[in-house]
């Protein structure tokens, strides 16, 4: 079994990757977050990451004309994801630490994202 995850790993899209641990990171501090916001903002950031990590995962597999659409979609609800990132800072739901190191994630993301774009949009 542990084999079987290896290899998984081996053929995993890197900002599949990053996205999967900022799930992991998100799942864990919505949970933490008051009720009020973990049902409102808490939602909306896990459902805006799955998201995103369905629009990369349907990119991957769109023929070469049709994937910058997927891709440009998924950069798109990166900055969406630091908006309201940003947003549970504000209203103190998370602390420094835990915003630093989401945003670190959205970051590799959003480079990842754009490099894509760019190769894309070049040939």
């Amino acid at each position: 079994m542990n084999n079987i995850h290896k290899n998984f790993q081996q053929i995993e899209i890197p900002v599949v990757k990053t996205l999967y641990d900022l799930y992991v990171i998100t799942h864990n501090l919505v949970s933490k977050f008051p009720k009020n916001e973990r049902y409102s903002l808490g939602e909306k950031l896990e459902n805006t990451l799955l998201e995103t990590i369905e629009y990369v995962v349907f990119g991957n597999v769109q023929q070469k004309n049709f994937k910058d659409a997927y891709i440009l979609k998924a950069n798109t609800k990166i900055e969406l994801l630091k908006l309201f990132w940003r947003l549970a800072l504000d209203i103190k739901v998370i602390d420094d630490k835990a915003y630093l190191k989401v945003q670190q994630h959205l970051q590799e993301s959003g480079k990842m994202l754009g490099g894509w774009l760019k190769y894309l949009q070049a040939n």
